[in-house]
């Protein structure tokens, strides 16, 4: 595709993604301690969208998780979980070598 076209769905992606926060911030996730048969930390139950962000971006090698497309997030979501299911497996060697090895503080 061209490079005008691509900004424009940029633009459109970007407006609709910034109204889309505007009004989630006013929806209720009731049932979010199990999402998909995985029980989330009741710590992370009651963080908002930015706080959760904030979190990635302290756990991750890098900033910037919240600016990230929803694609890319979904894509970094599947790649940490092939990592944790090798760990999973005791297959740490096929593990990229730019996983952090830093703690990470669920509380903050």
């Amino acid at each position: 595709m061209g490079k005008i076209k691509q900004k424009i769905i940029r633009v459109l992606i970007n407006l609709f993604g910034a109204l889309y926060i505007k009004i989630e911030k006013h929806l209720e996730y009731p049932h979010d301690d199990n999402i998909l048969g995985i029980k989330i930390d009741k710590l992370l139950q009651t963080k908002t969208r930015k706080e959760l962000c904030r979190y990635m971006d302290r756990s991750l090698p890098e900033k910037g998780f919240f600016e990230l497309d929803s694609t890319t997030k979904i894509r970094l979501g599947c790649q940490l979980l092939k990592h944790y299911n090798s760990l999973k497996r005791g297959k740490s060697n096929e593990i990229n070598n730019r996983t952090t090895t830093k703690s990470i503080d669920i509380r903050g």
